[in-house]
């Protein structure tokens, strides 16, 4: 399958769809990172495949809760929904970690 760079790579100039399949087969060969997790979480948002956008975030938070990057993807989410205290929630828990 190749290094996770490799993939992210190659993901990134492949079509939605196939690189959607490319990373959840490199997860499924066991090779899930919090990156592909991220790019996963993103390429789902990009379809509006809103649950699946949060799973991976949730996916790349149980692999590394300290990651900011995840918790700030989801404060932008919600807070271009106008779920406002769930952003301000998400954007609360990166400064805590970051301090």
């Amino acid at each position: 399958m190749g290094t996770e760079a490799e993939l992210l790579a190659r993901a990134r100039h492949l079509d939605i769809g196939s690189a959607i399949v490319l990373l959840e087969e490199a997860v499924e060969s066991g090779g899930e990172t919090v990156e592909i997790a991220k790019m996963l979480a993103r390429l789902s948002l990009e379809i509006d495949e809103v649950r699946a956008f949060q799973n991976w975030c949730h996916e790349a938070l149980r692999m590394n809760p300290k990651d900011t990057e995840v918790h700030r993807m989801l404060a932008a989410y919600f807070r271009s929904k106008g779920r406002q205290w769930e952003a301000e929630e998400a954007e609360e828990i990166a400064r805590g970690i970051e301090s």
